[in-house]
């Protein structure tokens, strides 16, 4: 499980590689001996690519991908290579991520005729509780506030929604550059208090629409170069913090609700099938004074989020959820 496999790689990292941070130790170790390392207060920003297929990245062995920003994320942090979705499809999954719970426990199965629940305890009202300012940045209808993801954040940026009227056919959704500009608007407003800041990037979702140069690069190829315009757009998040320069006062999780058919198994998108072309998502975690650099090809999962960075945090976790 992924808690357990980052609790043995938090464990790995020397007290010279932790810049002077505040620490608390577990009161068990690691299977090394060694006490397991965690940091409270720290930043905690969770990126969810929609439809990112895990191969879809250079990191992830592509070679035609054109994916800088977040190769270069998993380059410097930790990139679990075997990590799965619960569900091909954007909200259930989201409250999977938001909640550690599958979706037959938080009772969200599919993107219409559901709502997520306001009683159940998610990343933001738990960051909320411990002193944390929370804000959501979405791109696309399935995640607007009427279907009860907002809990727990102090602005949930959806405003998008119904500005426009809807096109046929598809949902309404909001260019990667205009909803990052406005998270990095917002975590730059205020700097002495710890923060959780959830970003949502809706390409590479069908109907691709690359921007240039990546539909020139990609010719045909449009779904990878929609993945491209999405790597491009996250450099005013990622820049920062990778810089030689940056901030390491916080905790990166980069990863898709779901991947994408492409074709395969007779499926143009998603939606319908459950293979592994739209359960395995790319998984990366950033944190430079608590993670080194490496690939862990154990099993990881979305409900193993949340759990893994409270317990980063030094934050109880509900010793009942499952990841």
């Amino acid at each position: 499980m992924l808690l357990r496999v980052l609790l043995l790689v938090v464990a790995t990292v020397a007290h010279s590689a932790c810049g002077g941070g505040s620490f608390t130790d577990a009161d068990s170790t690691a299977t090394t001996g060694e006490a397991i390392r965690r940091e409270t207060g720290l930043n905690v920003l969770l990126i969810t690519v929609d439809t990112l297929r895990a191969d879809a990245l250079g990191s992830y062995g592509n070679e035609s991908a054109s994916t800088p920003w977040m190769d270069r994320l998993a380059a410097e942090g930790v990139r679990f290579t075997n990590a799965r979705a619960h569900n091909v499809v954007t909200l259930p999954a989201h409250a999977s991520i938001l909640t550690g719970l599958y979706p037959q426990e938080h009772g969200v199965r599919d993107n219409s005729g559901f709502r997520f629940p306001d009683d159940l305890p998610t990343l933001a009202t738990i960051l909320r509780h411990e002193g944390y300012r929370t804000a959501a940045f979405i791109s696309a209808f399935p995640l607007d506030s009427r279907f009860g993801l907002d809990v727990g954040f102090d602005v949930y940026e959806d405003s998008f929604v119904g500005a426009e009227r809807r096109p046929a056919f598809f949902e309404q959704e909001r260019s990667g550059v205009e909803t990052i500009a406005l998270a990095r608007e917002w975590i730059d407003a205020d700097a002495d208090r710890p923060w959780f800041c959830w970003v949502h990037l809706y390409e590479p979702h069908f109907p691709y629409k690359p921007a240039e140069p990546f539909k020139a690069q990609f010719g045909e190829d449009s779904y990878l170069g929609d993945v491209a315009t999405a790597d491009a757009a996250l450099a005013p998040l990622l820049e920062p913090l990778l810089s030689s320069t940056g901030d390491e006062n916080s905790l990166v999780v980069l990863t898709s609700d779901h991947g994408e058919a492409l074709g395969e198994h007779g499926e143009a998108t998603h939606g319908i099938f459950a293979y592994e072309s739209t359960l395995r998502v790319p998984l990366i975690l950033h944190q430079p004074r608590l993670f080194e650099p490496r690939v862990v090809g154990g099993p990881a999962r979305h409900v193993d989020i949340l759990p893994t960075v409270l317990d980063i945090l030094a934050i109880p976790v509900d010793q009942r959820l499952r990841g």
